[in-house]
């Protein structure tokens, strides 16, 4: 459903993209027009109807994508993705039409009070902070583009859907075995002891030629070199292109404003903090330093746009690539194509790490498309040229010889590390058994240990490793835990549970009730959430373009 939604949109709602990013730019402010230079509405064309709205039209489609974007943002939900805009846009309309066919009545003032309390963005600790609400109405109030009255008008609207949710995602019920697993992984009091390995400890890894060619052989797929762009580059160096003039003094006050972060001021004489409040004493600090950045700012648009431009002349000339005419064209605007090292676009080498960020248009240059955009690097601004695709192929193990061996070395310490912890596993779970306090047994194997303070899955110590925290799942009192690895498996957590204190797992432990309401309401969240979905997919499929028959 998400891929066809997002063709639609692209196909015939570009407006509302554009809305939508306008409304990431400015929170809480999305700009739409419904005059008639806007709009589609009377357009010829089919109606494409979607629970009783015309998908057609682009003034209504605007204004819901607009309240879809403001919603999301005032439940603090929004992440800013379009695609997630368009989503919500077409379950807000099948929602509020399904609470008009349910006869779900419009919320009391209690009743929106209520849903407006409960939002996660207005809360602090898992409370209603008035301060927040209040700041939220200010703000608000000096926007023009949207008012209270809107505000009020989505969150009554939100709550409608709310309920609509609430009736597709029915009771939400909850299993007590499920609930009892939940309260023994979350509030189960613990009182460990951990000892730390480190992958150190396995030593140096010896490499000869021998092992690196079993393991090249071995792993020969995973060093084949892919399709490389043989392309050469344009250089339009920021140098170049000098701004004209100076800036004013306005101007760079007002560039400093918008950048304060990207100069740091230097501390006082007297060890005091430079105060904030005073950014024209502070600007008289960092004032070369600012200019500096102006200058290279302008210089790299000039830059730019004298690329684009150049850009522009190879297409409208018609040039071919690798062609005497180009040559003649680069000669006559008196610039060289530099040839460049073969790369993989996606996987470029450290010297064009720039490259990667453009890996998408890269790859697609050919003879057809053989110049690419504008691409800022290092050096300045640069064009690239195609001048020949070569195939993948499976390099010899003298070309990735420094490859190898380090992914060999890396391989190989973690093979090895993960065989001294189980070897040490069995050492430590010996030694208790026998009696000996885990202390003692893992001093013997030179271990790091540290014993915690009582506590619970739920609010863990700060000071227990995450790692250590992944076997308490299926440890019970007195058992010594196989080797958990840190992240960045520089590291390894043997857990001693010396005490395991079960909570009350009955319905009279409050915190029964409280699992039970919160598995409750994601439950029915979730089945809603999914049940709206087939509901939108299975609407718009009765308008989605014909497929063309398979032959």
């Amino acid at each position: 459903m998400i891929s066809w939604i997002q063709k639609y949109f692209q196909r015939h709602f570009r407006i509302v993209f554009a809305l939508v990013l306008l409304a990431m730019a400015v929170p809480l402010v999305v700009i739409y027009s419904q005059s008639a230079g806007m709009s589609r509405a009377n357009a010829a064309g089919p109606r494409r109807p979607f629970f009783g709205t015309d998908l057609d039209n682009e003034a209504v489609m605007a204004k819901a994508a607009a309240d879809a974007s403001r919603s999301l943002q005032m439940r603090g939900r929004y992440s800013g993705y379009p695609m997630q805009v368009s989503e919500e846009t077409f379950a807000r309309i099948a929602g509020l039409a399904l609470a008009d066919r349910l006869h779900i009545p419009e919320p009391t003032d209690k009743d929106l009070s209520d849903f407006i309390s409960h939002l996660p963005v207005f809360q602090s600790n898992g409370e209603f902070d008035p301060k927040r609400y209040s700041e939220f109405q200010e703000n608000l109030a000096k926007n023009p583009a949207f008012t209270i009255a809107d505000a009020n008008r989505i969150f009554r609207e939100d709550a409608r859907l709310a309920a609509v949710a609430r009736v597709l995602g029915g009771p939400g019920y909850v299993l007590p075995g499920d609930v009892r697993d939940i309260l023994s992984n979350t509030e189960t009091k613990w009182t460990i002891a951990v000892a730390t390995l480190d992958s150190a400890s396995v030593g140096e890894i010896p490499v000869t030629e021998d092992v690196l060619k079993k393991y090249f052989d071995e792993h020969a797929g995973s060093y084949e070199i892919g399709s490389r762009l043989k392309a050469s580059k344009v250089l339009f160096r920021v140098d170049e292109f000098p701004p004209p003039r100076a800036p004013t003094d306005a101007e760079v006050q007002a560039y400093y404003n918008a950048n304060r972060a990207r100069f740091p001021l230097p501390p006082e004489k007297d060890g005091a903090k430079p105060d904030p409040t005073k950014p024209a004493d502070n600007l008289a600090k960092v004032r070369p330093q600012v200019e500096l950045a102006m200058r290279l700012d302008a210089s790299t648009r000039a830059a730019t746009k004298y690329a684009s431009d150049f850009t522009v002349a190879l297409f409208q000339q018609k040039l071919a690539p690798n062609s005497p005419e180009l040559a003649a064209f680069l000669a006559s605007v008196k610039r060289t194509a530099e040839p460049m090292t073969p790369f993989v676009p996606d996987n470029p080498p450290a010297d064009l790490s720039w490259a990667a960020a453009h890996s998408e248009d890269l790859s697609h240059l050919s003879r057809e498309k053989f110049f690419s955009d504008p691409i800022s690097t290092p050096e300045g601004v640069v064009v690239l040229l195609w001048n020949d695709t070569l195939p993948p192929y499976k390099p010899m193990l003298s070309e990735v010889h420094d490859k190898v061996a380090a992914d060999y070395k890396e391989a190989e310490k973690r093979r090895r590390f993960s065989e001294r912890g189980q070897q040490v596993h069995d050492r430590l779970v010996a030694a208790v058994k026998a009696g000996t306090t885990f202390d003692k047994a893992a001093a013997a194997e030179k271990l790091e240990v540290k014993t915690f303070e009582p506590f619970t899955r739920a609010t863990p110590s700060k000071d227990v490793p995450e790692a250590a925290l992944q076997p308490l799942s299926h440890l019970n009192a007195g058992e010594v835990s196989t080797m958990e690895t840190s992240g960045d498996g520089t590291k390894g957590y043997f857990v001693y549970a010396a005490q395991k204190q079960l909570p009350d797992l009955t319905p009279a432990n409050p915190k029964y009730a409280e699992i039970t309401a919160n598995v409750s309401r994601y439950l029915t969240e979730a089945n809603g959430e999914a049940i709206m979905s087939n509901l939108v997919e299975a609407e718009l499929q009765k308008t989605a373009p014909a497929k063309a028959p398979t032959p």
